[in-house]
């Protein structure tokens, strides 16, 4: 009767450890992304008015590395086939990161993924790969396009994603 006892005790504490590992598994990992944010443009038309867009993005200072990624989602054929634009960072104590960014709709390579419709697409870009931000508080986030253009017809949204990387 002693040995009957002693395993089933030992089954259910195995159960206990299975299901307590299964649970730390998914509740363990932290969640990759810390910060995503669309801009909807009216009329699918990111207007020279609207040139500049700012996202303010609350972050933690880590030693881990980030991904920036930025999302152009397209209705139809934008009109213009290359999309210039200039990609700052000021950072909360006010120091600034400047690079420039191409998206090329022209060249028919460009990574995309498509839209909930035929005539939609949406281009990514990873602006950087490995960034490190060493400051807690709120990091500004502008993307100021470069257009010759008035008018961007075919531009629906900006979407800024911030991912922690492994």
């Amino acid at each position: 009767m002693c040995l009957f006892a002693i395993k089933k005790m030992m089954r259910k504490i195995f159960f206990a450890l299975s299901l307590f590992s299964v649970l730390l598994l998914f509740t363990g990992c932290t969640k990759s992304v810390v910060f995503e944010q669309i801009v909807v443009f009216p009329d699918a038309n990111w207007a020279f008015e609207n040139k500049v867009i700012t996202f303010n993005a609350p972050l933690s200072s880590s030693d881990k590395p980030h991904s920036i990624i930025l999302e152009l989602e397209l209705i139809g054929t934008p009109s213009v086939e290359k999309f210039y634009a200039t990609f700052r960072i000021t950072t909360p104590k006010g120091g600034e990161t400047v690079k420039s960014i191409l998206f090329n709709f022209a060249y028919p390579n460009e990574p995309y993924i498509k839209g909930a419709s035929p005539n939609e697409k949406i281009y990514r870009l990873t602006v950087y790969p490995k960034k490190y931000f060493s400051e807690e508080g709120i990091y500004s986030l502008e993307v100021n396009q470069f257009s010759n253009k008035a008018d961007n017809y075919g531009i629906r949204a900006l979407r800024m994603i911030i991912k922690r990387e492994k």
